[in-house]
């Protein structure tokens, strides 16, 4: 249980013609600043709990990379190459110079995505890495949106903007690509999503 708010600083007014302006001492300006530094410490301690009790709890949404092959640009001939799914990862062979691939993604209503991690291995010959972006697109729109890009394995990237799913108006899905690596082989182990609940 938390403890309630008792507050300790109680000023005492400077009197003119009598008090004299000072910084040190038991009256002067860095004592009481210091005494209100104390008190500010005090209601903290008792604020910050609560506010962490009434927050939204995080939770994750990790996913297997199931990628289906996708074409890049919209229309261009099956050349690129896509990614193999090898046990429960996904995989750009050495060989094909790049891989294009595009997962369909359900995220709860209302849940307001905070970021997006990827784990996987680089390149071996080159340390290349993939371009993974999580999207959205009006269920009537031509174009998509992008909420976050990870361009990185094992960091966790923000979204530039405030994001809160509504399905009702918007789909959601997840595109990894990679580019210009005949040598290398590149692995994708998981998508990791990192939300909070909202219920506005």
């Amino acid at each position: 249980m938390t403890s309630p708010y008792v507050p300790n600083f109680s000023h005492t007014d400077w009197i003119d013609n009598q008090d004299r302006v000072q910084a040190g001492g038991k009256n002067g300006f860095n004592a009481r600043f210091h005494d209100l530094t104390t008190e500010f410490t005090s209601l903290a301690d008792v604020i910050n709990p609560l506010i962490e009790a009434l927050s939204p709890a995080e939770s994750f949404l990790t996913l297997m990379p199931v990628l289906a092959p996708r074409r890049l640009p919209l229309g261009a001939q099956d050349t690129e190459g896509g990614w193999k799914l090898v046990g429960d990862s996904a995989q750009k062979p050495v060989g094909p110079p790049e891989a294009h691939g595009i997962m369909n993604l359900t995220l709860p209503e209302g849940a307001e995505i905070k970021s997006l991690k990827v784990l996987g291995e680089a390149g071996s010959s080159t340390g290349a890495l993939p371009k993974v972006r999580l999207q959205r697109r009006a269920l009537d729109g031509n174009t998509a949106d992008e909420i976050v890009v990870a361009s990185a394995f094992g960091q966790e990237f923000l979204p530039t903007d405030e994001h809160v799913v509504r399905n009702r108006t918007h789909r959601h899905f997840i595109t990894a690509d990679i580019a210009g690596a005949p040598n290398d082989a590149v692995t994708l182990f998981c998508f990791q999503i990192m939300y909070r609940s909202r219920t506005n």
